[in-house]
């Protein structure tokens, strides 16, 4: 029972970094690019431009619809939420698998989080997604990768109404998602 405490305690403080608003301190580690044929990690088929994040604390990188604005970076620098005044979302971060869970374990203990309903699932090795209505009738998306030790997300949440729009950015977005990237500072 204490275990599931403080794993529960532990996927609140990550998923926490998703709605930390508060101004940084930090230097922001962003790298906006706009997309072009000359470099195919950020060239895309649409006329939906893209930015790079790239976390340098945790090594990873994710393209983002420019559409949707980079807020301020916590404080522990773990990670990045991208958003509009049209409950449209995406929050990427990282943290250690102190506790040594499986892929497994993480899946169900998200599952366990959700405020809503669940219609798709899938889980390999080391990665597991899932999508479904949250409990304001919008779309989510979560994947999470596991690697070395380390847990790497990214949520995606949006409108209903928005799905033809998202069903590019979700495969856009998760098809950028890189980790364990060595980060220069």
């Amino acid at each position: 029972m204490k275990k599931i405490i403080i794993l529960y305690l532990f996927l609140a403080i990550g998923l926490a970094s998703c709605t930390n608003n508060s101004p940084s301190s930090k230097e922001t580690t962003e790298q906006e690019k706009t997309p072009n044929s000359n470099n195919p990690k950020e060239a895309t088929n649409s006329s939906i431009s893209y930015s790079v994040y790239t976390n340098p604390r945790f090594g990873f990188s994710i393209l983002y619809p420019t559409f949707l604005s980079p807020e301020p970076e916590p404080e522990n620098g773990d990670g990045r939420i991208f958003s509009n005044d049209n409950d449209e979302q995406i929050c990427v971060f990282a943290q250690q698998n102190i506790m040594n869970y499986s892929i497994e374990e993480l899946q169900q203990m998200c599952e366990n989080s959700i405020d809503g309903t669940i219609t798709y699932s899938a889980q390999k090795d080391n990665w597991f997604v899932l999508s479904g209505i949250d409990s304001e009738d919008n779309i989510y998306y979560i994947k999470t990768i596991l690697s070395n030790d380390i847990e790497y997300s990214v949520s995606l949440t949006y409108p209903q109404d928005k799905k033809q729009l998202y069903n590019e950015i979700v495969n856009e977005v998760t098809k950028s998602f890189k980790v364990g990237l060595e980060v220069t500072y």
